[in-house]
């Protein structure tokens, strides 16, 4: 009687471990797993490799002796501590340009003039410059002239490649740099300006915005450069 039992408890346990092996082999029949990577990339705005070519500002200079670059932005005729004296001229001209690699890009310059005093007639004493080709005001609102037409003293312009009046974007080919072409060229000085009228450390600050054209339309582009500008934690104005 008592082996019958322990027979018994034999067949129940080989059964029992017979249903677990099973449940553990089932799992693993109707398991399934996926993944899906996908990567990311940001974009770049590189720095150009060379400076722009003095004789032809909108393309890579070729002088393999002055390549190093620290930034976008050029101005390859400006002398330090430019003196300035009435009714003259004084080599300026600013220019930005993009890496090889980089994004295309809408381009931004805002110029801040701090060279004479407050006061009356003060904006007819004041240096001044003319656009070139590719450049245009971002808006009559977001410049200032001296009063006659064309004659700016301060303000936000766009790189429009041809002087369109709608933001161009600046495009890399080729495997080279690609450079907007200069903002101007020269600052006039007035002849009314004299040394009573011109304040301690005066300067003329020059900074550029880039907006990569991937990121939306023209008109975001110029919506943005103004945040740029208006923004008091950059110290523009």
């Amino acid at each position: 009687m008592e082996s019958k039992k322990k027979k018994r408890y034999g067949i129940i346990a080989a059964l029992l471990l017979l249903v677990l092996a099973a449940g553990v082999g089932t799992y693993a029949w109707l398991s399934a797993t996926d993944q899906v990577k996908n990567e990311f990339t940001v974009g770049s705005i590189d720095k150009p490799d060379v400076k722009p070519d003095p004789d032809h500002p909108d393309k890579p200079g070729t002088d393999p002796t002055n390549p190093s670059v620290d930034g976008y932005l050029f101005e390859t005729n400006w002398t330090n501590k430019s003196k300035m004296i009435p009714d003259t001229d004084i080599n300026k001209n600013p220019n930005v340009g993009i890496g090889k690699d980089s994004d295309k890009s809408y381009v931004f310059i805002y110029v801040k003039n701090a060279i004479v005093k407050d006061g009356e007639g003060a904006l007819a004493k004041t240096p001044y410059f003319t656009l070139n080709n590719n450049w245009k005001p971002v808006a009559d609102d977001q410049v200032t002239t001296n009063g006659t037409g064309g004659q700016y003293v301060s303000g936000l312009f766009m790189y429009t490649a041809g002087g369109t009046g709608q933001p161009a974007q600046l495009t890399p080919a080729d495997g080279k740099a690609a450079y907007t072409g200069e903002l101007f060229s020269t600052v006039h000085i007035p002849a009314a300006m004299n040394s009573t009228d011109v304040v301690t450390d005066p300067a003329m600050t020059v900074s550029c915005y880039i907006f990569g054209a991937d990121q939306g339309d023209a008109q975001n582009a110029i919506e943005q450069a103004k945040a740029w500008v208006n923004d008091p934690n950059n110290h523009l104005k």
